[in-house]
């Protein structure tokens, strides 16, 4: 494995974003497993349903899909800023696979462009770690508690 203090800045950002990406996919893809034996009609239907069973569960589903609208707003500006392709695809598979892999693996091209083009700007540094590692640490145990209650 590389030494990511080696590397040219934003590259362990890179790497962090795309093992974000997959935290997100395998965290959560557990958890629709089940549907799939519905149908598509069927296991939307279904699965929307449990989604809102409780106001804990729709607080969630309204804070992610505001959440969602904005960064797809200022997702396809940057893909356009940037010229970078692909918002289309990000934005549909976060629609049907889950925005918590789709945007990581956004930012995670993004970031790999800013470095290409060596633009330094925009990295976290200093204390800003110690927010990104706490994020990360209940992205990581959310994820180990998904897996690990997987339903069936």
């Amino acid at each position: 494995m590389e030494d990511l203090s080696t590397q040219p800045p934003g590259r362990g950002v890179e790497w962090l974003y795309a093992g974000l990406a997959l935290v997100g996919l395998f965290g959560t893809g557990v958890q629709v497993l089940g549907y799939f034996d519905a149908g598509f009609i069927d296991a939307n239907l279904a699965f929307w349903k449990d989604t809102v069973a409780t106001p804990a569960s729709t607080f969630i589903v309204v804070d992610i899909l505001v959440l969602a609208a904005a960064v797809f707003v200022w997702m396809f500006g940057e893909c356009r800023r940037l010229g970078l392709s692909g918002a289309w695809a990000y934005f549909l598979a976060s629609v049907f696979i889950g925005i918590s892999f789709a945007f990581p693996l956004f930012l995670a091209h993004r970031q790999r462009t800013l470095r290409l083009r060596s633009e330094r700007g925009g990295l976290p540094a200093g204390a800003d770690w110690i927010a990104l590692a706490l994020a990360v640490i209940a992205a990581l145990v959310a994820a180990a508690y998904s897996l690990g209650h997987q339903p069936g």
